[in-house]
């Protein structure tokens, strides 16, 4: 019998994976280890293949025959890993397992956090500026980012957990019926129900003695009687728009699936990952359905699927989570594209660079107001009404007479019309603050910031980024003399620092975001971690341009 079993490559004891999974016990499986996926017992392991959240990993030589061997390492993100073994004229077994977080690292959560926060600056940014762009559902043939798609597997899981604590205690109300009953099944009519009941239908006589009925009747009863009753219902406003919502999301899931499906043939190299999304967008889209057929969504009327801020949004909180979902998945289903948005979770390191920019140019219009704020190089709009968010350089004027550059190329200085670049090799810093020539700073000014999706000592490693753009970035003037133009460089890191009263006494990498060090050497780094808040962004970036137009004395 073919075996599939997970264990550390430092050594210890080995989990079964595949076919018969074992509980991995918390903490064994790190984000930041390696391992090996070691398979035995099956004739065909020579031409097996395992995948890991879509990346086929490298086959290693086996220990022995009947038998494949593969390293892993979870690379810089934490959570529910989806795994692939594929095994030749056999269907592929699929099966998921879940690794723990490395110690102040982002994980799954936080790639979620970028991904909706990436998202929402993009909405605000629109609403601030005048690009004024509404953001519909995503719709025609263009399929939607991965990363978007990532974001919303991760919702729909949350959106089963809320959907069963609402079915633990739904929200009901009493509502108010008449049935009608023959006279003998009546036993509790009121009086007045009686004689409400005396304007139509049938009326019998009655003809025993002496007479069981009222003195008033005289021998008289309604041979039908209308009898009102109050009835607990789960027909209420929120549950017909709850219902709406889940069907119109699974809708949307199945018309991606069907996007995809007919790309797969168009998908030159990547017809595996689009074959894999299919599946899943079907999976998720019979996830929602199934959820749609509970009672509270079942037995509620139509409805359109929009959300209103009732009373039982605000009070109850699964109602409440319920309502935070439908904002999410309105932020997932919109139509924005990007490349940088068509990352898979592996890859989270990318997207981070595109979040810390959309962060800081939100951040400075917070700061300087929006009245200067130009994103028409950031955005750009489709027929179809959709809006793609630039993946190559991009300025954007956020006010104060600071720009904020994604991605500009710098080539060697000489070629540049205005005399400024390397004196190397063409140069791309992540992002680039810049302060025009004028009065107050006749030199201008320029700050680099590096994003690094990096803690502890894998931020040393970064330092060598920032040292080469601060001293091969330089200019030309009139008389022929070279000089550098970088004021300040920067590291931006998801790192919590340690920090101790003075940065000489602080160990690296805590010495990097020492105040005191930072504002001596205009240089350094600075947090930015998903699910911060737009003021502590904006502290931030008050913080870096602080740092960077302080003086030059080094303590």
């Amino acid at each position: 019998m073919a075996i599939l079993s997970l264990r550390s490559e430092a050594g210890g004891p080995a989990w079964q994976v595949w076919p018969n999974p074992e509980p991995v016990p918390p903490g064994n499986i790190q984000e930041t280890g390696s391992y090996f996926f070691e398979l035995r017992g099956s004739p065909d392991a020579g031409t097996a293949e395992l995948l890991v959240d879509d990346r086929t990993l490298e086959a290693l030589r086996a220990p022995e025959p009947n038998a494949a061997l593969w390293r892993w390492s979870p690379g810089f993100h934490a959570g529910s890993i989806e795994a692939e073994l594929r095994l030749q004229g056999q269907a592929p077994r699929r099966f998921e397992f879940v690794t723990d977080p490395d110690k102040r690292k982002l994980t799954r959560d936080d790639f979620d956090t970028m991904v909706r926060e990436i998202l929402e600056d993009s909405f605000a940014l629109f609403s601030l500026s005048g690009f004024r762009k509404s953001v519909a559902r995503g719709s025609g043939t263009r399929p939607p980012a991965i990363a978007r798609l990532e974001f919303l597997r991760s919702r729909i899981d949350e959106l089963e957990k809320v959907v069963a604590d609402i079915l633990r205690n739904p929200r009901r109300r009493l509502s108010a019926e008449e049935i009608i009953l023959p006279y003998h099944a009546a036993g509790r009519a009121t009086g007045p129900e009686i004689l409400r009941s005396f304007r139509s239908g049938r009326v019998v006589h009655e003809t025993g003695c002496p007479s069981r009925l009222p003195e008033s009747l005289k021998g008289c009863l309604p041979s039908r009687i209308r009898v009102g009753r109050r009835r607990s219902s789960l027909d209420l406003p929120e549950h017909r728009q709850m219902g709406a919502c889940l069907r119109s999301w699974a809708a949307w899931l199945g018309a991606v699936a069907e996007i995809l499906d007919r790309q797969v043939s168009e998908r030159n190299g990547r017809k595996q990952e689009a074959a894999t999304w299919v599946r899943r967008c079907r999976i998720l889209e019979r996830r929602i359905n199934s959820l749609a057929k509970a009672a509270p969504f079942a037995e509620a009327g139509e409805a359109t699927p929009q959300l209103a801020l009732s009373s039982v949004f605000r009070n109850d909180p699964a109602y409440r989570r319920f309502f935070a979902l439908w904002q999410d998945m309105n932020l997932g289903i919109a139509s924005v594209f990007g490349d940088f948005l068509n990352l898979p979770l592996a890859r989270t390191f990318e997207l981070y660079e595109l979040w810390c920019f959309l962060r800081l140019v939100r951040a400075a219009a917070d700061l300087y107001g929006a009245a200067d704020l130009d994103i028409r190089d950031l955005f750009v709009s489709d027929a179809a009404g959709g809006v793609t968010i630039a993946a190559g350089a991009v300025t954007v004027p956020v006010g104060g007479g600071w720009k904020l550059c994604f991605q500009k190329q710098y080539r060697e200085f000489w070629i540049e019309p205005d005399g400024r670049g390397s004196y190397s090799r063409i140069m791309a810093p992540d992002i680039v603050a810049t302060l025009g020539p004028a009065e107050a700073a006749p030199e201008g000014r320029l700050i680099v910031l590096d994003s690094k999706y990096r803690i502890e000592d894998g931020l040393n490693d970064a330092l060598s980024s920032i040292h080469t753009y601060r001293n091969a970035l330089v200019t030309e003037d009139a008389t022929g003399n070279v000089e550098g133009i970088v004021t300040a460089a920067y590291l931006l890191a998801p790192h919590v620092p340690d920090l101790r009263p003075g940065y000489r006494d602080t160990p690296l990498p805590g010495r990097l975001f020492h105040p005191a060090y930072r504002t001596g050497f205009r240089f350094g780094a600075v947090t930015l971690r998903p699910g911060m808040t737009p003021a502590e962004i904006s502290g931030a970036l008050g913080t870096i341009i602080a740092d960077a137009t302080a003086s030059e004395s080094i303590p």
